[in-house]
């Protein structure tokens, strides 16, 4: 999906930092691994508290602050192009490690470096990543998604399928196969869109409890609402255009 970020005119490009201070003695344990590590994102963006350094194959690249909801890479030809940040650190995701900082060490990482918002970056991460294994699984078993709340609008740019999908589980909690049948889109659309909201923490996902088949595979009585929500948004589309 496309994404803005916003520019700051007075940024100058700064050499990242050759080594990293030593954590102190009573640091948390680092996180690793995709399942672990998009648990400690969420949960650190819900409760909008502490800093952490994400590092990729021993190398640091992304300072997170989430009292202020800002991310900081720590190299300065990736911080040219926040797009090939997200590319990187997507397709090296289970291999991330995330390490929590205090406050005062990430200002002092953090201090002469180019500060960008936080979300937009997190979105993008989980469009390019790969090892989402897990939450594949929960979906393709027709867990539901449900929308907690509206995204940052800069992650919706242009993007028609990301509002409908938006519009759609900010309503009703909905499984791929719902969302594809009542949307006319097609499952790789959903799932990725998917990917990113979850990791962001604007989306909750909801395991059934049983296996029924009115679980496992959506009614077929819902095909003719489905068909004719999806001409609607086909119809305004045109319209709009």
């Amino acid at each position: 999906m496309a994404m803005i970020l916003a520019a700051d005119p007075d940024h100058r490009e700064r050499p990242a930092p050759s080594s990293l201070p030593a954590t102190s003695g009573d640091a948390l344990p680092a996180v690793t691994g995709s399942k672990p590590l998009t648990r400690r994102l969420r949960q650190h963006l819900w409760q909008k508290t502490g800093c952490a350094l994400l590092s990729l194959d021993g190398q640091p690249r992304l300072l997170l602050d989430f009292a202020h909801d800002h991310g900081v890479p720590l190299s300065a030809n990736i911080a040219a192009s926040p797009m090939s940040l997200a590319r990187v650190l997507g397709e090296g995701f289970g291999r991330i490690v995330m390490q929590e900082l205090p406050a005062e060490r990430f200002e002092a990482l953090a201090r002469h470096q180019f500060h960008q918002p936080l979300r937009p970056i997190l979105w993008q991460i989980a469009q390019h990543g790969g090892d989402w294994d897990d939450l594949d699984r929960r979906l393709l078993l027709h867990a539901r998604i449900r929308l907690l709340r509206w995204p940052d609008f800069r992650l919706l740019a242009h993007q028609h399928d990301g509002f409908r999908l938006c519009s759609l589980l900010l309503k009703r909690a909905c499984s791929v196969d719902e969302c594809r049948q009542l949307l006319d889109l097609d499952g790789d659309t959903v799932q990725v869109f998917v990917r990113s909201a979850y990791l962001c923490g604007y989306a909750m996902v909801e395991t059934p409890e049983g296996t029924g088949t009115h679980v496992a595979t959506p009614a077929r009585s819902t095909a003719p609402a489905g068909s004719l929500l999806a001409r609607m948004w086909r119809n305004l589309r045109g319209t709009a255009s």
